[in-house]
C-alpha cells in the first residue's frame, strides 16, 4: 500500500453537492417577521440563491443589475445552484474550499495528468463544475 494522505470516502460529486442552504422561518409576535438564517460563508452564489428562492436583490444597484442581467445562466434545483452551459446541459456551481479540491483532485489526484492551466479549467468544467473565477484560478494553482 502507497504511503500518502488520508482521503476521503466520498465521492467528489457527493462533497459539491453539500453546498451552503438558505432557510426561512417567521418568528411570530406583534408583527410578523422573517429571519433568513445562512449555514456556510458568504459565497459568489448567495446572491443568485437568494434572488431565485425569495426574489432579494442586493442593497447595491449594480450588484443587483449584474444579478438580474446574468441569472437566465442559472437555476436553482432542491437548493443548489446549477449554471446551464453551452456545451454542457447543466454545471454544478463551486466556490472556495470545494473549487480547490476539485483543482487539487483533477492535476495531482489519481487521474492527474499535471496539465496547464487553461486544459485543467476545461477538464474542470468537462467534468461538469463551474465557478465564475475558474480560468484564472486554475492557470496560478498550475503555475
Amino acid at each position: 500500500m502507497s504511503e500518502g494522505r488520508e482521503r476521503s470516502h466520498r465521492s467528489l460529486t457527493q462533497e459539491t453537492l453539500k453546498t451552503s442552504r438558505i432557510s426561512t422561518y417567521t418568528v411570530l409576535g406583534e408583527e410578523s417577521l422573517q429571519v433568513y438564517v445562512v449555514e456556510g460563508g458568504e459565497t459568489w452564489m448567495m446572491p443568485y440563491k437568494r434572488y431565485v428562492a425569495d426574489g432579494i436583490l442586493p442593497l447595491k444597484p449594480t450588484e443587483a443589475r449584474k444579478i438580474k442581467k446574468n441569472l437566465t445562466k442559472y437555476t436553482l434545483i432542491d437548493g443548489e445552484l446549477f449554471r446551464h452551459g453551452f456545451t454542457h446541459p447543466i454545471l454544478v456551481c463551486v466556490s472556495g474550499e470545494q473549487c480547490a479540491r476539485i483543482m487539487e483532485e483533477l492535476h495531482e489526484g489519481i487521474c492527474g495528468s499535471h496539465i496547464g492551466g487553461r486544459s485543467l479549467a476545461s477538464k474542470a468544467i468537462r467534468a461538469g463544475y463551474y465557478c465564475p473565477t475558474i480560468r484564472e484560478d486554475y492557470t496560478k494553482y498550475a503555475q
